[in-house]
């Protein structure tokens, strides 16, 4: 019972971000505090950290007496202790190591517990959804956050004249993107985007999955997310062209709710995104952190520059500093991965990427295995152009939970 409650409890919270951020002397640069460089609980730690009171004494006596096992945790604290040790703010990756401990250690009670993640992701997920979407809503339609309790939810305090705030243009209008509870619409749109999946792909859908499911497209639309939008679009191309495919073979022409709403999702995202105008600059902006990202792979190939460290090396650079106005990390994790861990961590990473879409393929059970796999090709696709499912709380979350869910299938 204590189980299935503080679960729950963790997937309800999934889009929020509340959290108490602290200020030491390393998450300063310039003078200006760095949201990336500040060690931050959130209420969703509060969870994992009662989960993992639950489940720690079950785990260690098991990691004790497995020699292999105990061999994996030495080696991984050992890579740690390095990482932190050649980092440029040690203080600042040792609390970015306690996130990512903190993660692994929530995926292995989400694959403990599989049935349970996917029952309460099923419920919970479309009323994240619906809410995303009635506070965005008001958001763009007021031009400015709502404030109040919403503040206590993530909500960021801003309106349209916010200096560096998100603004969008269509149809030669300039307007406020929604935020959401969400640091960016960018993260919030990439949320919406694995939500949706996974309810998109339930099977049999309830009028209150089908609200949802129009809710996430809704939203996906609103937060004018490009990236997104073309990793929706390529995956509807592909939901649409494999059901054309099996109602050809059954001489078969089956109008379904799923169907419909993925025909009528691509027309009109292939229209917003030919319609929307590009800032030139953020494509130059992105070119010159790929490029100061390889140039830090480059020179420290085996451990990177510390985890969490890339924005500090950024401020560091003379070379680049002097074209680039944005202190945030690389926007594709796999280049973030490489610079701040190097290629051991980047090795890692996609050796377990590898394992879970192993798991996947020979997983017995379509549906499960279908779900999974798109959900977790949509993070991956999104992560070559951004960079907030290694460094958001809400992605982060939701990554773990698709990544464990299915090394678990």
């Amino acid at each position: 019972m204590i189980l299935e409650i503080l679960f729950f409890t963790l997937i309800l919270l999934l889009p929020l971000q509340f959290g108490r951020h602290f200020w030491p002397k390393a998450s300063f640069l310039f003078g200006l505090k760095i949201d990336f460089l500040s060690p931050t609980i959130y209420l969703q730690d509060i969870i994992i950290v009662l989960l993992l009171i639950y489940y720690l004494p079950k785990i260690i006596p098991q990691i004790l007496k497995d020699k292999k096992y105990l061999i994996l945790c030495l080696l991984y604290l050992l890579f740690a202790f390095l990482n932190i040790y050649i980092s440029l703010t040690p203080l600042s990756s040792f609390f970015s190591w306690l996130r990512i401990t903190e993660m692994i250690l929530l995926g292995l009670m989400v694959i403990k517990n599989l049935n349970l993640s996917l029952r309460l992701l099923e419920k919970l997920l479309p009323f994240s959804l619906i809410f995303e979407l009635v506070l965005s809503l008001v958001q763009v339609v007021k031009q400015s956050s709502l404030n109040g309790l919403f503040w206590f939810l993530g909500e960021r305090s801003f309106n349209v004249l916010t200096p560096g705030i998100a603004r969008a243009s269509f149809l030669e209008k300039v307007f406020l993107r929604p935020y959401g509870t969400f640091s960016h619409p960018n993260s919030l749109a990439g949320f919406a985007l694995v939500a949706l999946i996974l309810v998109f792909t339930k099977g049999q859908l309830k009028i209150s999955d089908k609200v949802a499911v129009l809710a996430g497209i809704l939203l996906i639309f609103l937060s004018f997310s490009r990236t997104v939008w073309l990793t929706a679009f390529i995956l509807g191309l592909g939901y649409f062209l494999w059901q054309f495919r099996k109602n050809w073979r059954k001489r078969t022409f089956n109008l379904s709710f799923l169907y419909l709403t993925t025909l009528l999702f691509l027309p009109v995202s292939l229209f917003l995104f030919s319609r929307t105008v590009v800032d030139p600059s953020s494509f130059f902006i992105r070119q010159d952190l790929a490029y100061f990202a390889f140039f830090l792979i480059k020179s420290h190939f085996l451990l990177g520059v510390g985890a969490g460290q890339f924005v500090v090396a950024l401020s560091q650079s003379k070379v680049i500093w002097s074209s680039l106005y944005w202190l945030q990390p690389v926007h594709n994790i796999f280049l973030l991965m490489a610079a701040e861990t190097g290629i051991l961590g980047l090795g890692l990473f996609l050796g377990i990427l590898l394992l879970a879409v192993k798991k996947l393929v020979c997983s017995p059970v379509f549906n499960l295995k279908f779900r999974l796999l798109v959900s977790l090709l949509a993070i991956l696709l999104t992560g070559l152009f951004d960079h907030y499912s290694l460094t958001l709380i809400q992605n982060q979350l939701i990554f773990v939970l698709v990544l464990s869910l299915s090394l678990a299938s």
